[in-house]
Formats: C-alpha cells, structure tokens, sequence
C-alpha cells in the first residue's frame, strides 16, 4: 500500500512540476500515463552479485539480446558456481571485456558480503566509491542499481540512450538535467522509458 501510494505521489508531482514549468508536451502525456511504481521494474529474487552480473550483460545490447543471454549465464552460475572461466562465459555470448567483468564480480568477496539495507544507509558519494572501483560498472550502471537494487526514487540516469532519445521529444534537449523533477527523477525516468512504447 505504501508503495502504490508512493507511486501516486510521484506522479502527480510529475503533473504538477510539468505543467508549472511549462513542459507542456510532457505533462499532456503524464495526463493520460498509468501510474508506474518503482517496485514494478525490481526482481527481488536477485542477489547483488546476479542484479550486478544481469545489469553489465545489458549494457549497450538490446532489451531482447540481454534478456537471451542473461538466461544462459545465469543458467550457468546457478548449476556450476565454482568453476566459471572465461571461455564458459563467452560460450553464453558475452563479449571478452563483459565476460572478464562478470568473472570478476563472481571473485569478489566484497560484494558478496553486501546487502540491500547495509546499501540504503550509503550516502551517495559512498555508493559511487563502492561500485565504480569495480571493472565494468560505470555511471550508468551506478544509476541502475541504484533505481533499481536499492530503490532511490531520486536518480536521473544520464547518457541513456532512451532517455536522451525522450528528452528530445519532450524537451528538444538531450542535455536536460531533470533536476526539475528532484525528489522523484527515477520516476521521470520510469516516464520517459513508457513513452517510447506508447
């Protein structure tokens, strides 16, 4: 209940900043969106080790190419988790580079020590220290897991191509911020992703 009404609260503070800022193509379409929740994009069967390894596989390939491949290697995790090389990695169909990451991810002890409420307690500076030292995860990536492990509701994930791709159809910039949007930039976010499929 709480997370509906949460859900609720953000979009009409999407109507109400849109229309006060004159984002009028963006608040005519927020007019007619369904409500979209946080909670609605999260798989809380993952571990952070499989969220991370599951994020990196769709890193610049389509939604359909990871979704194939993700299967395959968690197939592979699942049934022989102590004997992952390389080459059983690419076999998956990830490329060397994304192939080392996960590998890597698989070896490190500390992300396995970590969990979803030892992370919310992590101010923001304390996150991008944690996770861009690991090989593979970027900003982008960074703004995933913070979406969509720990839940922020206050992340605008920049330089995705979809959301550049909105941005220009709503406000005829790539370089918008959304800071309009604070405290609720992951549902602007969540916003911009429906449009494109409506």
């Amino acid at each position: 209940m709480v997370k509906i009404l949460k859900a609720k609260k953000a979009h009409a503070f999407l109507l109400e900043i849109s229309k006060k800022k004159q984002h009028d193509s963006f608040h005519k379409f927020m007019q007619t969106a369904d409500i979209i929740s946080i909670e609605s994009r999260l798989d809380e069967s993952l571990s952070l080790k499989f969220f991370l390894i599951k994020t990196i596989i769709g890193q610049q390939v389509s939604v359909k190419a990871a979704e194939s491949i993700w299967l395959k290697v968690k197939t592979v995790l699942s049934n022989s988790p102590n004997n992952i090389s390389l080459d059983l990695l690419r076999q998956q169909g990830l490329s060397t580079p994304k192939a080392s990451y996960v590998q890597g991810i698989i070896l490190d002890k500390k992300i396995q020590s970590l969990d979803k409420t030892s992370l919310k307690k992590l101010s923001d500076e304390d996150l991008s220290n944690l996770f861009l030292g690991i090989k593979g995860v970027g900003p982008w990536t960074l703004g995933i897991i913070r979406m969509f492990y720990i839940q922020d509701s206050n992340v605008f994930l920049k330089g995705d191509l979809a959301i550049n791709k909105a941005l220009g159809n709503f406000f005829n910039s790539v370089t918008f911020s959304g800071e309009d949007y604070s405290p609720y930039q992951t549902y602007l976010c969540l916003y911009l992703w429906r449009s494109l499929k409506s």
